[in-house]
């Protein structure tokens, strides 16, 4: 037999093999309730555009009622970034793991930490402690790779996503400062103002945010994509409310 037929009979026997390795992945990745929702490039831009939009409604709404309600609401985004923030990025399927979980200790402590100094201390300045706060979490990010040893796989990727996903979950804290403020003007007027400017960059930034995410993986790591831009833009709206919040009184 000829080294091109033993080639070619290789490629035929691998080929199977792959196909049935595939099948059993995606089975045990998209397997429970949910079906094969996210399994396919559409259903999975179709689950990051849901999970975007009811981050957006849940963290408004809860802004509108309280500051305690936007801290539960809050609490819950963090644990949804922390929990699929490595799967949305690929640093997961890049280390060839199934999770990082030294990523989801630092990001999900950074994000509880910056929601509960805000709910604690509903004063003028809610979010002052939040550089301090997302600065102990890019330190921890880099102290965590350097632990890892040198010449471990994806090092420099590993920092870059935990970094981002530590300033993420921070993010989420300027939802309780909405709401403090909502609560301080006795109007929920800037809030909703707000809501709507951020459904408008939510479509923006959510359309690259969405093409620039990996098309397989885990469901998490679709949910974490849809809800990462509402968390990212907290801060912001909470600058831009507090400057509402002076012009109209």
């Amino acid at each position: 037999m000829t080294t091109k037929e033993n080639s070619t009979r290789a490629i035929r026997t691998f080929v199977p093999e792959l196909s049935r390795f595939r099948r059993a992945q995606q089975k045990t990745v998209y397997q429970g309730p949910l079906g094969r929702i996210g399994a396919t490039r559409r259903s999975r831009y179709t689950l990051v555009a849901l999970s975007g939009v009811l981050a957006l409604l849940a963290l408004v709404v809860s802004a509108i009622i309280s500051p305690t309600v936007a801290a539960a609401a809050g609490l819950g985004a963090v644990l949804l970034i922390a929990g699929g923030w490595p799967a949305a990025t690929g640093i997961a399927e890049l280390r060839g793991r199934h999770r990082v979980t030294s990523h989801s200790v630092i990001i999900v402590l950074s994000g509880l930490a910056s929601v509960l100094y805000a709910w604690i201390n509903p004063g003028e300045s809610p979010l002052t402690f939040l550089p301090a706060i997302a600065a102990v979490g890019i330190v921890s990010s880099f102290m965590t790779e350097l632990a890892r040893g040198e010449g471990a796989q994806g090092k420099l990727e590993s920092v870059i996503s935990c970094v981002s996903g530590v300033l993420a979950s921070v993010s989420v804290a300027g939802w309780v400062g909405l709401a403090i403020l909502a609560k301080h003007a006795e109007t929920a007027q800037p809030v909703v103002m707000i809501g709507v400017g951020v459904g408008i960059l939510l479509g923006i930034i959510g359309i690259r945010v969405i093409s620039a995410g990996p098309k397989e993986g885990p469901r998490r790591g679709a949910v974490t994509l849809g809800v990462t831009p509402v968390a990212f833009i907290g801060v912001i709206g909470y600058v831009c409310a507090t400057f509402l919040t002076r012009v109209i009184g």
